[in-house]
């Protein structure tokens, strides 16, 4: 199926959890919109899809500060760690953090791949009793509340996980993650495999998300016939979070090099939070 015609099937579901519809999104200068009863109570949602772009907010005197931000801003731009930390600059004093962008990568029956890898073999249905039994500090991109669990386990340990989440229909969500002494061997790929294929046999479309940064997360998704088509910035209250150094590499036994020197790098950034003491934004 094509770009566009996943977005003709998603256009309801997307502009669901948008909080307004698709028409409301212009390029340049970015639309700056308010609808105090958005979806979720998120404060700030901004969605960029193709060239056009839009933000929404939850309260009436917040565009007022953010218009001369986004006016000043290419959707390409906004859409960017300095456009999060613009946005939040903003609307700090309301306690206001944004993180982003988040890339979401869609599937349907004609898109999402066969299973053909040898490493699917291994993986099996994750029941209840299991999942309530799982680290989701260790696993912590995986939902303990998932409708439907994809693992690995390696000499009685799981190894890799991925979880379904219903979003609403026709939408469910795999989020995954594998251990880290398991990294590196395809694992992931296997259980998004199975999860996206378990998806698409229940007539569902899977979503997943992924930063820009996370190159072996991105590499996964696609991999096995998830496709690019929006993403997306998100305003919460709390703590500032910020990306992490690219995670992996371009290609196996690459020599990789800070650009700059450990003295000129941010020494500002703090230890993540436990996961009792912080929700997560990623």
């Amino acid at each position: 199926m094509t770009g566009e015609s996943l977005l003709k099937r998603l256009e309801p579901w997307i502009e669901g959890r948008f909080g307004a519809p698709l028409s409301i999104l212009g390029s340049p200068p970015v639309p700056v919109a308010v609808r105090p009863d958005a979806p979720g109570s998120v404060p700030l949602m901004a969605l960029k899809l193709g060239d056009r772009a839009a933000v929404i907010v939850t309260r009436p005197e917040w565009p007022a500060r953010l218009e001369p931000v986004v006016d000043r801003m290419h959707p390409d731009v906004l859409f960017s760690v300095f456009g999060c930390y613009e946005l939040a600059r903003a609307l700090h004093e309301d306690g206001i953090a944004v993180w982003g962008p988040n890339w979401y990568l869609f599937g349907d029956e004609a898109a999402v791949l066969p299973v053909t890898d040898p490493r699917t073999d291994g993986v099996e249905p994750i029941s209840p009793p299991q999942l309530a039994a799982v680290d989701f500090e260790l696993f912590w991109h995986c939902m303990p509340d998932a409708v439907a669990a994809f693992g690995v386990h390696e000499e009685g340990r799981l190894a890799a996980l991925a979880t379904v989440m219903d979003r609403g229909e026709p939408v469910l969500e795999i989020g995954m993650e594998v251990a880290p002494e398991a990294k590196g061997r395809g694992l992931g790929r296997a259980v998004v495999a199975a999860a996206a294929r378990w998806i698409v046999e229940n007539g569902r479309m899977a979503l997943a998300t992924v930063g820009p940064f996370n190159v072996p997360s991105a590499r996964t998704l696609r991999s096995v016939g998830l496709r690019y088509l929006f993403m997306v910035l998100e305003g919460k209250r709390g703590r500032v979070s910020v990306p992490p150094q690219t995670l992996g590499a371009p290609y196996p036994g690459a020599a990789l090099y800070d650009y700059y020197p450990r003295w000129a790098m941010n020494q500002d950034i703090l230890p993540k939070p436990p996961a009792s003491a912080v929700s997560d934004q990623e």
